[in-house]
Protein backbone atom coordinates (compact mmCIF):
# COMPACT_ATOMS: atom_id res chain seq x y z
CA UNK A 1 0.00 0.00 0.00
CA UNK A 2 1.33 3.04 -0.83
CA UNK A 3 2.40 5.26 1.57
CA UNK A 4 0.44 9.02 1.73
CA UNK A 5 2.79 12.10 1.44
CA UNK A 6 2.27 13.88 4.21
CA UNK A 7 3.84 16.85 3.25
CA UNK A 8 0.57 18.72 2.65
CA UNK A 9 -0.93 18.55 6.30
CA UNK A 10 2.88 19.87 7.27
CA UNK A 11 2.24 22.91 4.86
CA UNK A 12 -1.33 23.43 6.61
CA UNK A 13 0.24 23.14 10.12
CA UNK A 14 3.29 25.53 9.33
CA UNK A 15 0.43 27.79 7.49
CA UNK A 16 -1.61 27.73 10.74
CA UNK A 17 1.65 28.56 12.93
CA UNK A 18 0.72 31.89 15.60
CA UNK A 19 1.74 35.45 15.05
CA UNK A 20 3.61 37.45 17.03
CA UNK A 21 0.78 38.35 19.90
CA UNK A 22 0.81 41.88 20.77
CA UNK A 23 -0.42 42.27 24.77
CA UNK A 24 -2.09 45.28 25.91
CA UNK A 25 -1.28 44.82 29.34
CA UNK A 26 -2.26 46.18 32.96
CA UNK A 27 0.19 47.88 35.25
CA UNK A 28 -0.68 46.52 38.75
CA UNK A 29 1.01 48.88 41.46
CA UNK A 30 -0.65 47.99 45.33
CA UNK A 31 0.96 49.58 48.27
CA UNK A 32 -0.13 48.84 52.13
CA UNK A 33 0.26 50.70 55.19
CA UNK A 34 3.41 48.44 56.38
CA UNK A 35 5.21 48.44 53.38
CA UNK A 36 5.46 52.58 53.25
CA UNK A 37 8.11 51.41 55.73
CA UNK A 38 10.02 49.64 53.76
CA UNK A 39 12.69 50.51 50.90
CA UNK A 40 12.16 49.49 47.39
CA UNK A 41 8.11 49.19 47.35
CA UNK A 42 7.37 52.57 46.49
CA UNK A 43 4.63 52.71 44.01
CA UNK A 44 7.12 54.72 41.84
CA UNK A 45 9.58 52.02 42.16
CA UNK A 46 6.74 49.33 41.41
CA UNK A 47 5.96 51.35 38.31
CA UNK A 48 9.54 51.84 37.13
CA UNK A 49 10.34 48.43 37.21
CA UNK A 50 7.12 47.30 35.19
CA UNK A 51 8.11 50.34 32.74
CA UNK A 52 11.91 49.00 32.22
CA UNK A 53 10.34 45.17 31.87
CA UNK A 54 8.29 46.06 29.04
CA UNK A 55 10.15 48.82 27.58
CA UNK A 56 12.57 45.32 26.71
CA UNK A 57 9.32 43.34 25.13
CA UNK A 58 8.08 44.58 21.89
CA UNK A 59 5.27 42.74 21.47
CA UNK A 60 3.74 44.44 25.45
CA UNK A 61 2.31 47.94 25.91
CA UNK A 62 0.92 49.55 29.14
CA UNK A 63 -2.92 50.34 28.09
CA UNK A 64 -3.39 51.84 32.30
CA UNK A 65 -1.51 51.23 35.45
CA UNK A 66 -3.68 50.06 38.02
CA UNK A 67 -3.01 51.06 42.01
CA UNK A 68 -4.49 50.53 44.86
CA UNK A 69 -2.63 52.70 47.92
CA UNK A 70 -2.75 51.61 51.53
CA UNK A 71 -4.59 48.33 50.79
CA UNK A 72 -3.81 44.81 52.40
CA UNK A 73 -2.83 42.42 50.44
CA UNK A 74 -4.42 39.16 52.04
CA UNK A 75 -7.76 40.31 50.36
CA UNK A 76 -9.44 40.91 46.67
CA UNK A 77 -11.80 43.47 47.85
CA UNK A 78 -9.63 46.38 46.60
CA UNK A 79 -11.11 49.07 44.10
CA UNK A 80 -7.94 49.04 41.19
CA UNK A 81 -7.87 45.39 41.27
CA UNK A 82 -11.78 44.82 40.87
CA UNK A 83 -11.53 47.21 38.01
CA UNK A 84 -8.71 46.20 36.49
CA UNK A 85 -10.62 42.76 36.67
CA UNK A 86 -13.34 43.72 34.86
CA UNK A 87 -11.29 45.12 32.53
CA UNK A 88 -9.96 41.70 31.66
CA UNK A 89 -13.32 40.29 31.74
CA UNK A 90 -14.68 42.90 28.93
CA UNK A 91 -11.09 42.16 26.84
CA UNK A 92 -9.41 45.73 27.62
CA UNK A 93 -6.18 44.19 28.34
CA UNK A 94 -5.36 40.89 28.09
CA UNK A 95 -1.86 41.19 30.05
CA UNK A 96 -0.97 41.63 34.18
CA UNK A 97 2.06 42.45 35.45
CA UNK A 98 3.29 43.45 39.01
CA UNK A 99 6.95 43.81 40.29
CA UNK A 100 6.59 40.48 42.42
CA UNK A 101 3.79 37.76 43.78
CA UNK A 102 3.43 39.77 46.87
CA UNK A 103 2.25 43.05 45.33
CA UNK A 104 -0.39 41.17 43.53
CA UNK A 105 -1.96 39.10 46.65
CA UNK A 106 -0.76 37.76 49.91
CA UNK A 107 -3.29 35.14 50.06
CA UNK A 108 -2.10 31.83 48.80
CA UNK A 109 -5.47 30.29 48.01
CA UNK A 110 -6.96 32.94 46.20
CA UNK A 111 -3.40 34.21 44.58
CA UNK A 112 -3.33 30.79 42.95
CA UNK A 113 -6.68 30.63 41.87
CA UNK A 114 -6.43 33.85 40.05
CA UNK A 115 -3.00 33.52 38.69
CA UNK A 116 -3.54 29.29 37.93
CA UNK A 117 -7.26 28.91 36.89
CA UNK A 118 -8.99 32.75 36.51
CA UNK A 119 -6.37 34.67 34.36
CA UNK A 120 -5.85 31.59 31.93
CA UNK A 121 -9.70 31.05 31.35
CA UNK A 122 -9.76 34.50 30.35
CA UNK A 123 -6.69 34.01 28.25
CA UNK A 124 -4.59 36.95 30.33
CA UNK A 125 -1.36 36.58 30.42
CA UNK A 126 0.43 37.13 33.80
CA UNK A 127 4.13 38.59 34.43
CA UNK A 128 5.96 39.12 38.28
CA UNK A 129 9.08 41.22 37.02
CA UNK A 130 11.89 40.49 39.84
CA UNK A 131 9.81 36.47 40.73
CA UNK A 132 10.81 35.89 36.95
CA UNK A 133 7.30 34.39 36.87
CA UNK A 134 5.37 34.15 33.54
CA UNK A 135 2.49 32.27 32.96
CA UNK A 136 3.09 31.91 29.01
CA UNK A 137 6.38 29.44 30.05
CA UNK A 138 4.05 27.30 32.38
CA UNK A 139 6.83 26.46 34.74
CA UNK A 140 5.16 27.37 37.94
CA UNK A 141 3.41 24.68 39.29
CA UNK A 142 5.74 24.35 42.41
CA UNK A 143 7.53 27.65 42.62
CA UNK A 144 4.26 29.50 42.53
CA UNK A 145 2.45 28.17 45.28
CA UNK A 146 5.90 28.27 47.55
CA UNK A 147 5.64 31.82 46.85
CA UNK A 148 2.39 32.42 47.56
CA UNK A 149 2.26 30.68 50.96
CA UNK A 150 5.77 32.66 51.58
CA UNK A 151 3.43 35.88 50.81
CA UNK A 152 0.88 35.16 52.90
CA UNK A 153 3.07 34.23 56.07
CA UNK A 154 4.40 37.58 55.72
CA UNK A 155 1.52 39.01 55.78
CA UNK A 156 -0.23 37.04 58.84
CA UNK A 157 3.65 37.68 60.88
CA UNK A 158 2.82 41.23 60.21
CA UNK A 159 -0.66 41.24 61.25
CA UNK A 160 0.29 39.57 64.40
CA UNK A 161 3.09 41.87 65.52
CA UNK A 162 0.78 44.78 64.78
CA UNK A 163 -1.75 43.40 67.18
CA UNK A 164 0.68 42.75 69.53
CA UNK A 165 2.57 46.08 69.46
CA UNK A 166 -0.98 47.33 69.88
CA UNK A 167 -2.27 45.40 72.55
CA UNK A 168 1.02 46.41 74.57
CA UNK A 169 -0.31 50.21 74.07
CA UNK A 170 -3.42 49.17 75.47
CA UNK A 171 -1.54 47.92 78.59
CA UNK A 172 -0.01 50.98 78.92
CA UNK A 173 -3.08 53.32 78.39
CA UNK A 174 -1.71 54.14 75.10
CA UNK A 175 -4.90 55.45 73.31
CA UNK A 176 -4.92 53.09 70.19
CA UNK A 177 -8.34 54.39 68.20
CA UNK A 178 -8.55 56.24 64.57
CA UNK A 179 -10.62 59.38 65.82
CA UNK A 180 -10.62 60.89 69.53
CA UNK A 181 -13.96 59.92 71.62
CA UNK A 182 -16.42 62.89 71.76
CA UNK A 183 -14.92 65.37 74.28
CA UNK A 184 -11.24 64.88 73.06
CA UNK A 185 -8.92 65.27 70.96
CA UNK A 186 -5.46 63.56 69.47
CA UNK A 187 -1.95 65.22 71.78
CA UNK A 188 -0.72 67.11 68.86
CA UNK A 189 2.55 65.71 70.07
CA UNK A 190 2.10 62.54 70.76
CA UNK A 191 -1.25 60.30 69.16
CA UNK A 192 -1.45 58.15 71.68
CA UNK A 193 -2.23 61.00 74.20
CA UNK A 194 -5.73 62.27 74.71
CA UNK A 195 -6.47 65.99 75.47
CA UNK A 196 -9.71 67.90 76.23
CA UNK A 197 -11.63 69.49 73.74
CA UNK A 198 -12.89 72.23 75.74
CA UNK A 199 -16.23 72.92 72.56
CA UNK A 200 -17.20 69.11 73.18
CA UNK A 201 -16.19 68.92 76.80
CA UNK A 202 -19.15 71.19 77.57
CA UNK A 203 -21.42 69.23 76.07
CA UNK A 204 -20.34 66.38 77.70
CA UNK A 205 -20.45 68.10 81.40
CA UNK A 206 -24.00 69.25 80.89
CA UNK A 207 -25.29 65.81 79.84
CA UNK A 208 -23.71 64.32 83.36
CA UNK A 209 -24.67 66.90 84.70
CA UNK A 210 -28.56 66.87 83.98
CA UNK A 211 -27.94 62.81 84.69
CA UNK A 212 -26.77 63.60 88.17
CA UNK A 213 -29.60 65.71 88.76
CA UNK A 214 -31.70 62.37 88.20
CA UNK A 215 -32.87 63.17 84.26
CA UNK A 216 -33.68 60.25 82.25
CA UNK A 217 -31.50 59.23 79.33
CA UNK A 218 -34.45 60.05 76.78
CA UNK A 219 -34.91 63.51 78.13
CA UNK A 220 -30.97 64.41 78.34
CA UNK A 221 -31.31 63.45 74.56
CA UNK A 222 -34.39 65.26 73.52
CA UNK A 223 -32.44 68.49 75.38
CA UNK A 224 -29.60 68.34 73.74
CA UNK A 225 -31.93 68.11 70.23
CA UNK A 226 -33.66 71.26 71.16
CA UNK A 227 -31.22 73.42 71.86
CA UNK A 228 -29.11 72.40 68.93
CA UNK A 229 -26.49 70.58 69.47
CA UNK A 230 -24.45 69.22 67.61
CA UNK A 231 -23.95 65.20 67.64
CA UNK A 232 -20.69 63.67 68.23
CA UNK A 233 -20.27 62.67 64.20
CA UNK A 234 -21.94 65.51 62.90
CA UNK A 235 -19.46 67.64 64.98
CA UNK A 236 -16.25 65.73 64.26
CA UNK A 237 -17.22 66.49 60.63
CA UNK A 238 -17.32 70.21 61.14
CA UNK A 239 -13.94 69.72 62.38
CA UNK A 240 -12.71 68.36 59.02
CA UNK A 241 -11.73 65.10 61.82
CA UNK A 242 -14.39 63.07 59.22
CA UNK A 243 -15.05 63.46 55.65
CA UNK A 244 -16.44 60.47 54.16
CA UNK A 245 -20.27 60.94 54.72
CA UNK A 246 -21.21 57.24 55.50
CA UNK A 247 -19.20 57.65 58.92
CA UNK A 248 -21.87 60.26 59.77
CA UNK A 249 -25.12 59.28 61.17
CA UNK A 250 -28.43 61.03 61.62
CA UNK A 251 -28.26 65.06 62.77
CA UNK A 252 -29.87 64.21 66.14
CA UNK A 253 -28.63 63.06 69.41
CA UNK A 254 -29.43 59.28 69.93
CA UNK A 255 -30.31 57.84 72.91
CA UNK A 256 -27.94 55.28 72.13
CA UNK A 257 -25.47 57.67 72.02
CA UNK A 258 -25.70 59.79 75.39
CA UNK A 259 -25.50 56.54 76.94
CA UNK A 260 -22.50 55.30 76.01
CA UNK A 261 -21.49 58.76 77.25
CA UNK A 262 -22.73 58.11 80.64
CA UNK A 263 -21.09 54.75 80.92
CA UNK A 264 -17.51 55.58 79.61
CA UNK A 265 -15.14 56.19 82.47
CA UNK A 266 -12.71 58.16 79.51
CA UNK A 267 -14.63 60.87 81.35
CA UNK A 268 -13.18 60.26 84.52
CA UNK A 269 -9.57 60.33 83.24
CA UNK A 270 -9.16 56.60 82.57
CA UNK A 271 -8.08 54.47 79.35
CA UNK A 272 -10.64 51.63 78.88
CA UNK A 273 -10.00 49.82 75.83
CA UNK A 274 -10.52 46.55 74.02
CA UNK A 275 -13.69 46.41 74.06
CA UNK A 276 -13.88 44.39 70.80
CA UNK A 277 -11.77 42.23 68.85
CA UNK A 278 -11.67 41.40 64.74
CA UNK A 279 -12.39 37.84 63.61
CA UNK A 280 -12.35 36.76 60.35
CA UNK A 281 -12.56 40.57 59.32
CA UNK A 282 -15.95 41.53 61.67
CA UNK A 283 -15.86 43.42 64.54
CA UNK A 284 -17.07 41.45 67.92
CA UNK A 285 -17.69 42.83 71.53
CA UNK A 286 -15.77 41.45 74.05
CA UNK A 287 -17.03 40.41 77.26
CA UNK A 288 -16.58 43.60 79.42
CA UNK A 289 -14.41 41.47 82.05
CA UNK A 290 -11.57 41.10 78.96
CA UNK A 291 -12.11 45.06 78.81
CA UNK A 292 -8.82 46.59 79.93
CA UNK A 293 -8.40 49.81 81.98
CA UNK A 294 -5.55 52.20 83.26
CA UNK A 295 -6.76 54.58 85.57
CA UNK A 296 -5.09 58.49 85.45
CA UNK A 297 -3.86 58.57 81.75
CA UNK A 298 -4.89 61.77 80.78
CA UNK A 299 -6.88 64.90 81.89
CA UNK A 300 -10.78 64.15 83.34
CA UNK A 301 -13.23 66.37 82.11
CA UNK A 302 -15.67 65.30 85.33
CA UNK A 303 -14.55 64.41 88.69
CA UNK A 304 -14.75 60.80 89.55
CA UNK A 305 -16.79 61.42 92.56
CA UNK A 306 -19.64 62.64 89.76
CA UNK A 307 -18.86 59.91 87.26
CA UNK A 308 -19.27 57.25 90.14
CA UNK A 309 -22.43 59.28 91.27
CA UNK A 310 -24.13 59.25 87.85
CA UNK A 311 -22.92 55.18 87.55
CA UNK A 312 -25.49 54.66 90.70
CA UNK A 313 -27.77 56.47 89.37
CA UNK A 314 -27.98 54.73 86.21
CA UNK A 315 -27.91 50.88 87.57
CA UNK A 316 -30.80 52.24 90.56
CA UNK A 317 -32.65 53.44 87.41
CA UNK A 318 -32.01 50.02 85.34
CA UNK A 319 -32.79 47.67 88.32
CA UNK A 320 -36.25 49.33 89.11
CA UNK A 321 -37.12 49.46 85.29
CA UNK A 322 -35.79 45.15 84.90
CA UNK A 323 -38.13 44.55 88.62
CA UNK A 324 -41.05 46.43 86.18
CA UNK A 325 -40.38 44.60 83.42
CA UNK A 326 -40.12 40.96 84.97
CA UNK A 327 -43.75 41.45 86.99
CA UNK A 328 -45.31 42.28 84.13
CA UNK A 329 -47.29 38.98 82.05
CA UNK A 330 -44.82 38.52 78.68
CA UNK A 331 -45.28 40.17 75.43
CA UNK A 332 -47.19 38.80 73.00
CA UNK A 333 -45.65 38.32 69.28
CA UNK A 334 -45.49 41.54 67.30
CA UNK A 335 -46.72 40.52 64.25
CA UNK A 336 -46.01 43.77 62.80
CA UNK A 337 -42.83 43.93 63.29
CA UNK A 338 -40.76 45.93 61.00
CA UNK A 339 -44.20 46.50 59.03
CA UNK A 340 -45.90 49.95 60.83
CA UNK A 341 -44.14 53.08 59.80
CA UNK A 342 -45.07 57.23 60.60
CA UNK A 343 -46.84 58.58 57.60
CA UNK A 344 -45.17 61.92 58.39
CA UNK A 345 -41.39 61.33 59.33
CA UNK A 346 -41.22 57.72 57.52
CA UNK A 347 -39.59 56.45 60.79
CA UNK A 348 -40.45 53.01 62.20
CA UNK A 349 -43.08 52.90 64.98
CA UNK A 350 -42.89 51.17 68.36
CA UNK A 351 -45.04 49.08 69.67
CA UNK A 352 -46.02 49.69 73.18
CA UNK A 353 -48.41 47.61 75.91
CA UNK A 354 -50.55 50.12 77.48
CA UNK A 355 -50.98 48.09 80.56
CA UNK A 356 -50.80 44.44 81.86
CA UNK A 357 -53.88 43.68 79.87
CA UNK A 358 -52.60 43.41 76.61
CA UNK A 359 -53.84 46.49 74.43
CA UNK A 360 -50.65 47.74 72.31
CA UNK A 361 -50.30 50.72 70.46
CA UNK A 362 -47.56 51.71 68.02
CA UNK A 363 -46.34 54.97 68.31
CA UNK A 364 -44.13 57.24 66.58
CA UNK A 365 -41.22 57.59 69.17
CA UNK A 366 -39.16 60.37 66.91
CA UNK A 367 -40.78 63.39 68.93
CA UNK A 368 -39.62 62.66 72.78
CA UNK A 369 -36.43 60.79 71.08
CA UNK A 370 -35.19 63.19 68.90
CA UNK A 371 -36.58 66.69 69.36
CA UNK A 372 -40.03 68.42 70.03
CA UNK A 373 -40.69 69.39 65.97
CA UNK A 374 -39.06 66.48 64.64
CA UNK A 375 -42.71 65.17 63.95
CA UNK A 376 -46.27 65.28 65.04
CA UNK A 377 -47.99 62.77 67.89
CA UNK A 378 -48.83 59.68 66.05
CA UNK A 379 -50.28 56.44 67.05
CA UNK A 380 -53.00 53.79 66.33
CA UNK A 381 -54.17 50.48 68.49
CA UNK A 382 -52.93 47.12 66.90
CA UNK A 383 -56.19 45.98 67.32
CA UNK A 384 -57.60 48.44 64.97
CA UNK A 385 -54.53 46.95 62.66
CA UNK A 386 -55.75 43.92 63.13
CA UNK A 387 -59.68 44.15 62.00
CA UNK A 388 -59.06 46.10 59.19
CA UNK A 389 -56.73 43.35 57.46
CA UNK A 390 -59.39 40.64 58.60
CA UNK A 391 -61.89 42.79 57.31
CA UNK A 392 -60.57 43.05 53.87
CA UNK A 393 -59.32 39.53 53.35
CA UNK A 394 -62.70 38.80 53.92
CA UNK A 395 -64.45 40.65 51.95
CA UNK A 396 -61.61 41.35 49.14
CA UNK A 397 -60.15 38.20 49.10
CA UNK A 398 -60.63 37.91 45.34
CA UNK A 399 -59.06 41.27 44.73
CA UNK A 400 -56.37 40.74 46.76
CA UNK A 401 -55.23 37.16 45.57
CA UNK A 402 -57.18 36.21 42.92
CA UNK A 403 -55.85 37.64 40.04
CA UNK A 404 -52.55 37.53 41.41
CA UNK A 405 -52.81 33.46 41.20
CA UNK A 406 -54.91 33.32 37.92
CA UNK A 407 -51.62 35.47 36.72
CA UNK A 408 -49.32 32.72 38.18
CA UNK A 409 -51.14 29.86 36.96
CA UNK A 410 -51.60 31.38 33.50
CA UNK A 411 -48.26 32.69 33.21
CA UNK A 412 -47.08 28.77 34.57
CA UNK A 413 -48.66 27.21 31.97
CA UNK A 414 -48.08 29.62 28.55
CA UNK A 415 -44.20 29.81 29.76
CA UNK A 416 -43.91 25.78 30.18
CA UNK A 417 -45.37 25.71 26.58
CA UNK A 418 -43.13 28.14 25.15
CA UNK A 419 -40.35 26.60 27.10
CA UNK A 420 -40.67 23.49 25.64
CA UNK A 421 -40.88 24.26 22.07
CA UNK A 422 -38.11 26.65 22.62
CA UNK A 423 -35.85 23.96 24.14
CA UNK A 424 -36.57 21.60 21.43
CA UNK A 425 -35.59 24.42 18.64
CA UNK A 426 -32.15 24.84 20.51
CA UNK A 427 -31.57 21.42 21.14
CA UNK A 428 -32.19 20.97 17.24
CA UNK A 429 -29.53 23.39 16.16
CA UNK A 430 -27.46 22.10 18.84
CA UNK A 431 -27.16 19.06 17.28
CA UNK A 432 -26.86 20.79 13.22
CA UNK A 433 -23.93 22.91 14.92
CA UNK A 434 -22.38 20.24 16.47
CA UNK A 435 -22.43 18.06 12.95
CA UNK A 436 -20.63 21.19 11.03
CA UNK A 437 -18.23 21.49 13.65
CA UNK A 438 -17.02 18.19 13.45
CA UNK A 439 -16.90 18.42 9.93
CA UNK A 440 -14.72 21.84 8.95
CA UNK A 441 -11.64 19.87 10.34
CA UNK A 442 -11.85 17.27 7.17
CA UNK A 443 -13.01 19.87 4.91
CA UNK A 444 -9.61 21.85 5.94
CA UNK A 445 -7.38 18.66 5.76
CA UNK A 446 -9.17 17.81 2.25
CA UNK A 447 -8.44 21.32 1.05
CA UNK A 448 -12.20 22.47 1.06
CA UNK A 449 -11.57 25.36 3.63
CA UNK A 450 -8.54 27.10 4.00
CA UNK A 451 -6.48 27.53 7.28
CA UNK A 452 -8.02 30.86 8.18
CA UNK A 453 -11.34 29.93 7.00
CA UNK A 454 -11.45 26.85 9.54
CA UNK A 455 -10.64 29.19 12.51
CA UNK A 456 -12.84 31.65 11.87
CA UNK A 457 -15.67 28.89 11.21
CA UNK A 458 -14.66 27.05 14.00
CA UNK A 459 -14.48 29.87 16.32
CA UNK A 460 -18.19 30.82 15.30
CA UNK A 461 -19.93 27.24 15.35
CA UNK A 462 -18.43 27.83 19.18
CA UNK A 463 -19.71 31.00 19.69
CA UNK A 464 -23.33 29.51 18.74
CA UNK A 465 -23.04 26.63 20.47
CA UNK A 466 -22.28 28.17 23.78
CA UNK A 467 -24.62 30.65 23.04
CA UNK A 468 -27.10 28.21 23.09
CA UNK A 469 -26.31 26.52 25.72
CA UNK A 470 -26.63 29.47 27.69
CA UNK A 471 -29.89 30.60 26.44
CA UNK A 472 -31.41 26.80 27.65
CA UNK A 473 -29.85 27.57 31.02
CA UNK A 474 -32.08 30.51 31.32
CA UNK A 475 -35.13 28.97 30.17
CA UNK A 476 -34.16 25.91 32.59
CA UNK A 477 -33.67 28.37 35.25
CA UNK A 478 -36.80 30.97 34.76
CA UNK A 479 -39.01 27.81 34.34
CA UNK A 480 -37.92 27.20 38.16
CA UNK A 481 -38.28 29.99 39.06
CA UNK A 482 -41.83 30.07 37.83
CA UNK A 483 -42.64 26.97 39.56
CA UNK A 484 -41.10 28.29 42.28
CA UNK A 485 -43.37 31.73 42.79
CA UNK A 486 -46.42 29.37 41.74
CA UNK A 487 -46.28 27.10 44.96
CA UNK A 488 -45.66 30.33 46.99
CA UNK A 489 -49.00 32.04 45.40
CA UNK A 490 -50.99 28.54 46.39
CA UNK A 491 -49.74 28.43 49.81
CA UNK A 492 -50.23 32.21 50.45
CA UNK A 493 -53.95 31.42 49.30
CA UNK A 494 -54.11 28.06 51.60
CA UNK A 495 -52.77 30.59 54.70
CA UNK A 496 -55.41 33.47 53.69
CA UNK A 497 -57.79 31.26 53.60
CA UNK A 498 -57.25 29.73 57.00
CA UNK A 499 -56.99 33.31 58.30
CA UNK A 500 -60.52 34.12 57.27
CA UNK A 501 -61.95 30.93 58.64
CA UNK A 502 -60.31 31.14 62.36
CA UNK A 503 -60.50 34.98 62.41
CA UNK A 504 -56.50 34.97 63.57
CA UNK A 505 -53.35 36.46 61.81
CA UNK A 506 -50.27 35.10 62.13
CA UNK A 507 -46.59 36.83 61.12
CA UNK A 508 -45.72 34.35 58.21
CA UNK A 509 -49.17 35.64 56.66
CA UNK A 510 -48.18 39.34 56.88
CA UNK A 511 -44.67 38.94 55.97
CA UNK A 512 -46.34 37.45 52.82
CA UNK A 513 -49.45 39.99 52.53
CA UNK A 514 -48.53 43.00 53.65
CA UNK A 515 -45.78 45.38 52.10
CA UNK A 516 -46.26 48.78 54.70
CA UNK A 517 -48.64 50.07 56.98
CA UNK A 518 -48.54 54.18 57.25
CA UNK A 519 -49.96 55.74 59.92
CA UNK A 520 -51.06 58.99 60.33
CA UNK A 521 -51.48 61.64 62.87
CA UNK A 522 -55.45 61.09 63.07
CA UNK A 523 -55.29 57.78 63.68
CA UNK A 524 -55.97 56.36 60.23
CA UNK A 525 -53.78 54.21 58.33
CA UNK A 526 -52.64 52.80 54.77
CA UNK A 527 -51.80 49.16 54.73
CA UNK A 528 -50.20 48.22 51.20
CA UNK A 529 -50.31 44.53 49.80
CA UNK A 530 -47.24 43.38 48.24
CA UNK A 531 -48.59 42.10 45.19
CA UNK A 532 -48.71 44.13 42.03
CA UNK A 533 -52.26 42.77 41.43
CA UNK A 534 -53.16 43.61 45.40
CA UNK A 535 -53.52 47.50 44.28
CA UNK A 536 -56.32 47.16 47.10
CA UNK A 537 -54.90 49.71 49.98
CA UNK A 538 -56.96 48.95 52.96
CA UNK A 539 -57.80 52.56 55.07
CA UNK A 540 -58.60 52.68 58.68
Amino acid sequence: MARKSRKHIVDVVATMAPERVLYNAAAYTRLSSDDKKKRGDSLETQHDIIENFVAMSSDIRIVETYTDNNATGTNFDRPGFQRMLADAESGRINCIIVKDLSRFGRNAIDAGYYIEKYLPSLGVRFIAVTDSFDSNDGDGGIILPLKNLIAESYALDISRKCKSVQRQNIRDGKFVGGLAPYGYAKDPQDCRHLIVDPEAADVVRKIFDWAAQHMGIGEITRTLNNEGMLPPSHYKRAKGLIENEKLVGIQYWQIRTVREILHDRVYAGDMEQGKSRTINGKEIPTDPSEWICVKNTHEPVISRDQFNRVQAILQKTYEHDKASRSEAVPYSPNIFKGKVYCAHCGQPMHRHRQNKDGIYWYRCETQWKLKKDACVQVSVKEADIKSSILATLQNQTEAILGEYIHTKRDCGGIMEETAQTRLREISRKQQDSGRFHKSLYESMVSGLLTPDEFVSMKADYEAKLEALSQEADAIRQQRRDQEAAAHDAFDTADATSQAVTENVLTADLIDRLVEKIQVRYDKSFEIQFCFEDGEVKCVG
